[in-house]
């Protein structure tokens, strides 16, 4: 169009709504971080949009207490309903005024608009104004519904909080107790006796992690005993190589563990579970000088096309070609023939 052209134009109504809720409601989020977290949290960037609402600010992480407040306090302002108003002012009339928000750094003309929360129009007394050119509802009661709903970090001192309003919020609720269903038919627990269950259920956890562990460390005795047997004696160091099959690292480790105790050498084991394999070299104080763990991973992970390293007395490694175990076994012996 060209000027003098005559056009139409049109508003997605809905869009524009959910716009104006998040936007609204964004004045509330910084107004709350500063009457929960510090009056110091300030601005370093948002997104509005229909479906969401980001507000970065400079802060430490907030603990979960903090932003349970922060929702709640932005709640009990939604649903007092106060009115949002806005009025253009000469930008030197508020530029010194520290309950007017502004970004500072930013360029503003000689006439702004100033966005306030509660007070009376056109009076400068809300106890939330901003310089703002965005769009708004008219009483904070249209905003419906406010979600927290995550907050990172995006920077070294920067945090995010995304959050939701209006219906999607509610989506967003709805969603939640969907799911809270969903876990509690699935372990057979009526909703209100969830966390009780849960509790239950992982104490019956680590009850039966003990006893695996006690089993895992019986087991690896027993396999221990069994290997000493097959000590050698290799430049002189006294040498234990074996491939125990279906065996993961946590229990190489353990046969490893228990053989410090009853055998002073080199202990180079490996094991093959789940598609992984998984390799445990270890040696004794007395033979450090002469050959390191660490060392031994190095050489040898490459031949089961993996990778390891450690420390001299103790080291693991893995990868995933197990029908080299047994080479890269040998290659452990040759390794300290040198």
């Amino acid at each position: 169009p060209v000027p003098g052209d005559a056009v139409t134009i049109s508003v997605d109504t809905s869009r524009r709504n959910a716009i104006q809720r998040h936007h609204t409601v964004t004045h509330l989020l910084h107004w709350a971080l500063h009457e929960v977290v510090s009056k110091e949290a300030s601005q370093k960037g948002s997104f509005v949009g229909p479906d969401k609402l980001t507000f970065d600010f400079n802060s430490a992480p907030l603990t979960p207490a903090q932003l349970a407040d922060i929702e709640k306090l932005v709640n009990e302002r939604i649903l007092e309903n106060a009115g949002v108003s806005w009025t253009e002012v000469p930008y030197a009339d508020v530029k010194s005024r520290k309950d007017v928000m502004q970004f500072f750094g930013d360029k503003y003309g000689d006439t702004v608009r100033v966005v306030q929360i509660g007070g009376g129009v056109g009076k400068l007394d809300g106890y939330s104004m901003e310089l703002c050119g965005g769009t708004h509802t008219r009483a904070t009661g249209e905003i419906g519904l406010f979600r927290i709903v995550g907050e990172s970090a995006i920077a070294a001192g920067v945090r995010r909080i995304e959050a939701v309003a209006g219906l999607t919020a509610y989506d967003v609720m709805k969603g939640d107790r969907e799911l809270i269903k969903t876990v509690a038919g699935k372990i057979n627990s009526p909703i209100h006796e969830l966390e009780k269950k849960i509790e239950s259920l992982l104490a019956q956890q680590k009850a039966l992690e003990k006893e695996v562990q006690i089993a895992l460390q019986r087991n690896a005795s027993n396999a221990a005993s069994e290997l000493l047997g097959s000590a050698q004696t290799v430049n002189s160091i006294p040498l234990i190589t074996h491939n125990l099959g279906d065996a993961n690292g946590d229990f190489l480790q353990a046969i490893a563990d228990s053989l410090k105790g009853r055998f002073k050498g080199v202990v180079v084991l490996g094991g093959a579970s789940a598609g992984a394999v998984a390799l445990v070299a270890s040696v004794s104080s007395d033979f450090t000088a002469k050959v390191q763990a660490g060392k031994i991973i190095q050489t040898i992970a490459p031949i089961i096309g993996g990778k390891g390293g450690g420390k001299p007395d103790n080291a693991r490694g893995g990868g995933k070609d197990a029908s080299k175990l047994d080479e890269a076994l040998v290659a452990a012996r040759n390794f300290i023939a040198k």
